[in-house]
Order: structure tokens, then sequence, then C-alpha cells
């Protein structure tokens, strides 16, 4: 069984930390802020909060989320 694509609205921004780790790699956290369609209101929705051992894994994870959120 597969799972459905997740549908996203258009975001206004995006909301990216990435922070090197004492222990090696880095922690990445990005986020979206969109409109709700239905009610006057800005919604916040995490859409990767991860610990990658390079730069170059970072950038990849980024690039996945950010593709599927288009």
């Amino acid at each position: 069984m597969t799972t459905p694509p997740i549908t996203r609205k258009a975001a206004w921004f995006y909301h990216l930390e990435l922070a090197l780790l004492a222990e090696g790699g880095y922690h990445l956290s990005l986020a979206a802020t969109t409109v709700d369609e239905e009610e006057p209101q800005l919604l916040y929705q995490e859409l990767l909060d991860e610990r990658v051992a390079t730069i170059d894994d970072a950038l990849a994870s980024l690039k996945q989320v950010l593709k599927h959120s288009v």
C-alpha cells in the first residue's frame, strides 16, 4: 500500500535552521508558513526536523522536501 502524497498550500515563507552539533553532524529544521484558505489566519507547518551527517546531506534533504512542497 502506498502513502498518498502530502498536499501543501503555497508557502508565504520558509524558516530554516541549521546547527552544528557538538558530537558531530548537523541538526536541520525546516518549517513553512501558509495561509489558511478557510479562516483568516496563518498556519505554521513543520516540514523537516532531523539530524544529518554532512552539509551535502542537509542540502539533499532540503531539496527533497522543497521539491514535494511546490
